[in-house]
């Protein structure tokens, strides 16, 4: 069984989160970019891009990876890094029969569900809060999807950033989130998808209440 370890690299996520680190306006040049790795050796619909990639257009998504083990086909840009712990370091590649390494739950998987319907189409994704059970419905005929979320009952990090996600995107509700209390605590999928979600609320309360933005001219004296 293959295991996410501090020593796996996985290439779908090293891609999105460069593509997403280049084109960060937030907290700008204070991420180091990641080495990018080539999207020939990527599988175009796993779920790593579906969260990162704003122009996703894949009909499905997999999520699962075994390691590689030829050592051919581990593009250069990752081969070097793998080299420096050859024994322990590991390049993943997604199979079908390979092991769900970040571990999703079913929270995940409903809300993974709902951002494809979201990605498939903005306009097909109704976001609802509720008090009671969270349940995903999908119309087959018309591909209306119907979200319906107990947020405090949401049970994964990953499943509670992909909701205020799209409550922010379909709602424009900007409340759900606290930037003074992060939700992620040290998943390295999580910390990186917290990166992309708090950009987009940079970016949303900046277009639609700059009045809400952090003014430091008031603590900079005058040179």
């Amino acid at each position: 069984m293959t295991n996410l370890t501090s020593y796996s690299l996985v290439p779908e996520l090293q891609h999105a989160y460069n593509k997403f680190i280049m084109k960060y306006e937030m907290n700008k040049y204070h991420i180091p970019v990641p080495v990018n790795i080539p999207e020939l050796y990527l599988t175009p619909n796993c779920f790593i891009d579906m969260l990162f990639n704003d122009e996703y257009n894949q009909p499905d998504y997999v999520y699962k990876y075994i390691e590689e083990t030829n050592p051919f086909a581990v593009p250069r840009t990752a081969s070097s890094r793998i080299q420096i712990y050859p024994r322990v370091s590991k390049y993943l590649i997604m199979d079908e029969s390979g092991t769900d390494i970040f571990n999703l739950q079913s929270d995940d998987f409903m809300m993974l569900d709902a951002l494809l319907s979201y990605r498939s189409d903005s306009t097909s994704l109704v976001v609802v809060d509720t008090t009671s059970t969270s349940t995903l419905v999908i119309d087959s005929t018309s591909g209306l999807a119907i979200l319906t979320i107990n947020y405090d009952n949401l049970s994964t990090e990953l499943s509670k950033l992909i909701y205020i996600y799209l409550d922010l995107k379909i709602n424009g509700n900007y409340e759900r989130y606290d930037n003074m209390q992060i939700i992620s605590t040290g998943g390295l999928l999580e910390t990186c998808y917290e990166a992309y979600v708090l950009e987009n609320y940079f970016q949303f309360i900046f277009q639609n209440a700059p009045n809400l933005m952090f003014d430091m001219s008031a603590y900079c004296e005058d040179v």
